[in-house]
């Protein structure tokens, strides 16, 4: 694949022809003897046609992304970095004009300051410098532009941006919440400085970037209650959303070939049945953009290496070494993963769906990871036991050692393998690693969640090698507390009774939200996921399919599929078809057979209809029953009455076994679902 120095992306929608060409032409005359790429990603524009000839005409890149009814600069820019092949990454609008030397000395600037993120102030042209000014005066006189320029202040951020495309990964590009007007640049800027990027303004007089006057944008969006929200809550994320890492469940645009977010890493032997069900529980993972490392450590057969490449995961890598212990074992990992974050896991564990968004969602500019707490469970009986953690904090490790579960840390990649796990020892190697990590002078989050299962029973390392490991925690709080003096352990042990346990809610909560997921020996569920397209056909699961679409005249709003009785080979399963997978615990044979859905569907219809009819006017809902294609497809038929106007409402349900009971047809008075349910 052909590599540039840089690529330059101008995302828009319906912005005209002309302008664009007039802004395309000068950043392919910017280049000035660099290696570069321009590409006009087209976010949905109505006549695409025009700007697609311009494209081909001056040599640059054209890419159209059709469907999505609103307009996201984020979008639109992290549609064209998707096949963007620079070393460089620069962005900007489709209504700016580059000096003629501007791009190669971005480049040039970039290369010299390293891991930086650069940015450019722009400057504003006068309204008389508008389409038709330049229309009229086809040749720019740039030193024209300059007299009339005026410099926009940098809290505005300009209008371009620039980071090499590795921090462009490690951020996961621009936030694709963000929609209809502004703060797209300002966050980047704001993400890229907590990942460890530089903020660097461009300040050279060879490098300009003049924007083409026309009305507004602004006040057209604040015309309207919708754009204001959008508005709002674009200010919010920049200002009150302290990550750095966004798209994390769902990257629409993610560039090809990079790296994975997180690696999620096992060292096991012979325990090839427990492994299966902790890769399982990772493959369910809300965050999917993950690989998995599994090093065998001199397993006896061949069992490990059959039960990972049963699973026919291109994302689950394995390898074997001979019987070198544990350490051994998770640095080779480390050695070998690819992720920006590294998560750690036991291999007789298992992690709940939310885990990797959860210790994300808390990492933040100060922190290189995450931790949290764990639900103990008994192997045999099922008993649970939350276990939650101190804050991983220097204080709380100075007065008796011990680090949060080793299965719950989810830390930077570099970090990990800047400290290394100590290869002498063969128990207590967390303990060791975490404290050697924190007087490193790294800090780790925690995210207040229960983010592991850990399994109990009679094999796990911490019953047959308790001897061991007392030994290595004495000797790795010794060193931890090597050169710190009775005053510095004074104030240690003040600071840790300030703060010593994240706030949590309601311990009985804790463990029921991760409770569903404890291996199918334990419990029984029923599973849910939400899919985008419509199924024919169900596969084949272990528990029963019920597929569920709502749609209003024709449309569909929404469809689940849910699973009663379902497997953890069921869960997988679901994941690949959908998203937002739930479970919740059968508790009663009733459960067992019919989900508890049908009330949230309906009213999520009577929401969509109810708040489009006119406040006060009385609303009658029929129901009938309606069969499709004989005995596979089910559904439920409603008539929204309201006046003379009538719609309909459809729940329609694929069902294999015999068909749940429909419920009597009812009829409703009122302006809000909420005095419907009342």
């Amino acid at each position: 694949m052909e590599t540039f120095d840089v690529s330059v992306v101008i995302g828009f929608r319906d912005w005209g022809a002309d302008r664009i060409r007039r802004s395309a032409s000068s950043i392919m005359q910017a280049f000035n003897g660099v290696s570069g790429e321009l590409i006009i990603s087209d976010y949905g524009s109505v006549d695409p046609e025009p700007v697609k000839q311009v494209a081909d005409q001056i040599g640059a890149r054209y890419v159209y992304t059709a469907g999505d009814p609103v307009w996201s600069r984020s979008r639109a820019l992290n549609a064209g970095f998707a096949i963007a092949q620079g070393e460089l990454l620069v962005s900007t609008d489709a209504d700016m004009l580059f000096s003629p030397k501007s791009i190669r000395t971005i480049v040039e600037t970039a290369r010299e300051a390293e891991d930086c993120a650069l940015f450019l102030q722009c400057r504003d042209l006068p309204q008389s410098m508008d389409d038709e000014f330049f229309s009229n005066h086809p040749t720019v006189d740039w030193v024209q532009l300059e007299r009339a320029g005026r410099l926009r202040p940098r809290w505005g951020m300009g209008g371009m941006m620039a980071i090499p495309a590795r921090g462009f990964e490690v951020i996961r590009g621009f936030d694709e919440r963000l929609h209809t007007y502004g703060g797209e640049d300002l966050d980047f800027a704001q993400r890229a400085r907590r990942a460890g990027y530089r903020t660097v303004w461009v300040d050279d007089p060879e490098v300009r970037m003049y924007h083409m006057w026309h009305p507004p944008t602004i006040r057209t969006v604040e015309q309207t209650e919708a754009g204001r929200e959008a508005v709002a809550f674009n200010k919010q994320v920049v200002y009150k959303d302290k990550t750095f890492t966004r798209n994390t469940l769902a990257w629409n645009w993610k560039p090809k070939g990079a790296a994975p977010l997180v690696s999620i890493v096992f060292a096991t032997k012979n325990r090839a049945d427990l492994l299966v069900e902790a890769i399982r529980s990772v493959l369910i993972q809300s965050v999917q953009d993950f690989e998995v490392i599994v090093v065998d450590d001199g397993s006896d057969d061949d069992s490990t290496q059959v039960a990972v490449e049963s699973f026919n995961d291109n994302r689950i890598r394995y390898f074997k070494q001979p019987s070198e212990g544990i350490s051994v074992a998770r640095n080779l990992a480390l050695a070998e993963t690819r992720g920006y974050f590294t998560a750690v896991m036991d291999d007789d564990d298992i992690m709940p769906p939310q885990r990797l968004e959860w210790q994300l969602e808390s990492i933040t500019a100060d922190h290189v990871g995450s931790a949290g707490s764990f639900v103990n469970f008994d192997d045999e009986t099922g008993e649970l036991h939350l276990i939650v953690s101190r804050l991983p904090t220097i204080a709380q490790a100075a007065e008796k050692g011990g680090a949060p579960g080793h299965g719950t840390w989810l830390i930077r990649t570099d970090v990990m393998r800047s400290i290394r796990y100590d290869e002498t020892l063969t128990s207590g190697v967390d303990n060791n690693f975490f404290l050697r990590l924190l007087r490193s002078g790294y800090k780790i989050a925690h995210c207040g969640k229960p983010v592991l299962l850990r399994r109990r029973h009679k094999s796990q390392v911490s019953v047959v090698d308790n001897s061991n490991q007392g030994d290595a925690a004495k000797q790795a709080l010794q060193y931890f507390n090597f050169g710190l003096g009775k005053w510095h352990l004074k104030q240690l042990a003040e600071e840790a009774k300030e703060l010593s346990y994240p706030q949590i809610g309601e311990k009985a909560d804790y463990i029921r939200s991760v409770q569903s997921y404890l291996p199918d020996s334990l419990v029984r569920r029923n599973a849910t996921v939400r899919v985008t397209d419509d199924i024919k056909f169900l596969p084949r699961f272990d528990g029963s399919p019920y597929f569920q679409r709502l749609s209003r005249d024709g449309l569909t709003l929404s469809a689940r599929l849910t699973v009663l009785n379902a497997s953890y080979s069921d869960l997988v399963y679901l994941m690949s078809l959908g998203r937002d997978l739930e479970a919740e615990l059968v508790e009663s044979e009733n459960d067992a057979l019919s989900p508890k859905t049908q009330a949230g569907w309906v009213l999520s219809a009577l929401e969509d209809y109810l708040e489009q009819t006119p406040t006060g006017e009385a609303v009658s809902i029929h129901r009938n029953n309606e069969s499709f294609n004989g005995e596979v497809h089910r559904g439920v038929n409603y008539e929204m009455i309201s006046g003379e106007v009538t719609e309909s409402i459809n729940i329609c349900r694929h069902e294999i076994g015999d068909a749940v009971e429909v419920p009597v047809p009812w009829v409703v008075y009122g302006r809000t679902a909420k005095e419907f349910w009342s």
